[in-house]
């Protein structure tokens, strides 16, 4: 079984009014204003699994900066994920700015069938992790047995839209802060695997895995051979941020194959194969 553990889709209140929603919502505008970044719903999402053999997908929520409009989406989100049962789950999109009423819009969207929150984004949403609220909403997450969804980045490199700073150190805090929460850094955790090296941040970081989501646009195909032999091959879940252009330089349209393929190409063994390409994603959620 094949899951992408990083998808994003939107509404289609939002796909055909992006520019209302952008002026709701400044860094989705910084996003997706204009036509340039990709948006699909759920069926164009399910024909790309189809095409490529993925078996299910993880919908990621967007990170709004508003409450209301997580709330909005959700329940959007909630009900296409019923109506796919067996190819989508969901996450949700929750502002942890919100306080109290994020923490029972996390208790609402877990009762009505998602498998945790995120993609959250403490730039984009304009959050500290070590703020009250957030250690709250985190703290719930891990007594729900849910799973968080948390935006890294590298913070070196080239710039481009969407590039946040949070810094490794606060990530490490909450780590320690809440050892039982099920913690997914996106983007290969921003260099985070690396510091798995220290035996003190091993130890703390059981509860932490990385996603590959954007991995071509960011590394060398050689990060999942790197980051399985520091971390172990039960830390990776393979995400692929679709429907982004991966190979921007040879795509016009988003599309699995080329990354598989660059997967396929790396001489993972079974049992690697299948950990990172479904059976972590399968455990870490449930």
């Amino acid at each position: 079984m094949i899951i992408d553990a990083h998808t994003h889709i939107f509404s289609p209140d939002v796909i055909a009014d992006r520019a209302r929603y952008a002026e709701r919502d400044p860094f989705f505008g910084d996003l997706y204003r204009g036509h340039a970044a990709r948006m699909i719903g759920a069926e164009e999402l399910i024909a790309a699994m189809d095409a490529a053999g993925i078996d299910q997908a993880v919908l990621a929520g967007w990170c709004w900066q508003p409450h209301e409009i997580c709330v909005e989406q959700n329940t959007w989100t909630m009900e296409v994920a019923r109506q796919h049962p067996d190819r989508l789950r969901a996450l949700a999109a929750i502002q942890p700015n919100a306080g109290a009423a994020a923490i029972r819009e996390l208790e609402r969207c877990i009762a009505g069938g998602m498998i945790g929150l995120g993609e959250l984004n403490a730039d984009g949403q304009h959050f500290d992790l070590d703020n009250a609220n957030f250690t709250a909403l985190a703290r719930r997450t891990a007594e729900l047995g849910a799973v968080m969804l948390l935006h890294t980045n590298e913070p070196v490199g080239h710039n481009y839209p969407g590039k946040g700073r949070l810094p490794l150190a606060d990530v490490y805090a909450l780590v320690k802060a809440v050892p039982d929460l099920k913690l997914i850094l996106a983007h290969w955790g921003g260099g985070f695997p690396f510091y798995e090296l220290m035996r003190e941040v091993r130890k703390a970081a059981a509860n932490v895995f990385y996603d590959s989501a954007a991995s071509p646009l960011l590394y060398s195909p050689q990060i999942f051979r790197t980051i399985i032999d520091i971390v172990g091959s039960d830390k990776v879940l393979f995400g692929s941020d679709f429907p982004l252009l991966l190979y921007p330089k040879r795509q016009t349209e988003p599309d699995y194959a080329p990354f598989l393929a660059e997967i396929r190409g790396l001489g993972l063994s079974a049992e690697e194969w299948e950990n990172v390409m479904g059976q972590n994603s399968m455990r870490v959620y449930g």
